[in-house]
């Protein structure tokens, strides 16, 4: 992925909120080999909604980078899932890492709800294949200020 123009703030670096952008973009192939997406909400009404993401800033992005994403599902629940990811810049070094929760929701309420079983096998399938991958070591680390 290239980084637009326009995404780029007065410190002439990548603004904070599009590492976001990135990372959601990001998701779009891993919903899609889920069945999310709106298709999925006009048939049954339910879709996804973000309930946490926490993003890491490790070095800045220049205007002319190019970037890919990854994505590594860490656990499933019957109604949400927890995964990381990684924003790579086209020479192999981490700008950002990325962590979230997703929930399922019917959106009639709204209210949190259970995946249908073909959307759960789905996503239970992508955790067992990568069950064998480390767990990066800033996952699920402490925020705050060093002293």
């Amino acid at each position: 992925m290239s980084l637009k123009p326009e995404w780029i703030d007065f410190n002439g670096h990548l603004n904070m909120a599009y590492y976001n952008v990135l990372f959601d973009l990001g998701c779009d192939e891993a919903w899609e080999q889920f069945g999310f997406g709106p298709a999925y909400r006009e048939r049954t009404g339910h879709t996804t909604f973000a309930a946490e993401h926490r993003t890491r800033y490790v070095r800045e992005l220049a205007p002319e980078s190019r970037v890919r994403v990854s994505f590594h599902m860490l656990d499933v629940g019957p109604k949400a899932f927890h995964y990381c990811q990684e924003l790579r810049h086209e020479d192999g070094w981490l700008p950002a890492t990325g962590e979230g929760v997703s929930l399922h929701v019917d959106q009639s309420g709204p209210r949190v709800a259970p995946y249908p079983p073909e959307i759960l096998e789905r996503l239970n399938a992508m955790l067992k294949q990568h069950a064998g991958e480390p767990v990066p070591e800033w996952v699920g680390s402490r925020m705050g200020i060093r002293k």
